[in-house]
């Protein structure tokens, strides 16, 4: 009985734990998103990272932030509209993988500006900058 009890405590802490970030998060939270509440959002603490999604007001696009555990945003990854993205990012998905079938994100870093993370299906992940040049993905 006291097995199963300290048991169910454990998980209870953990989930806690994974559901409400650290109070350095939650004001760079607040600092870097006014209009959204952070106990509307569910975190979890995965990679080393706080991570949440939120939908964004303005333009209805679901959007994934992550930060470390000392409340630095690390990056942000916008759900991405296909006939948003650049003309060269599409000749080059086009003439490189001979596909129009893939899912877009653009991924933006403090300070760092974007790329776009192109999911051609499966575990097929490429990166690409505005001009449709290959990046090295250093966040996932």
């Amino acid at each position: 009985m006291t097995l199963c009890a300290s048991s169910v405590l454990v998980f209870a802490q953990n989930d806690n734990h994974r559901r409400y970030p650290p109070t350095s998060v939650q004001r760079s939270w607040q600092r870097d998103y006014p209009d959204y509440n952070v106990n509307d959002n569910n975190w979890q603490w995965q990679n080393n990272r706080w991570h949440t999604r939120y939908t964004d007001k303005q333009n209805n696009r679901s959007v994934e932030v992550y930060y470390d555990r000392n409340g630095r945003r690390m990056y942000e990854r916008h759900e991405w509209n296909v006939n948003d993205v650049p003309d060269r990012v599409r000749d080059r998905i086009r003439s490189r993988y001979h596909t129009n079938n893939y899912q877009v994100y653009r991924v933006e870093r403090p300070g760092s500006g974007f790329y776009f993370q192109i999911s051609l299906g499966g575990n097929r992940m490429i990166y690409l900058d505005e001009r449709g040049r290959e990046v090295r993905n250093r966040y996932y």
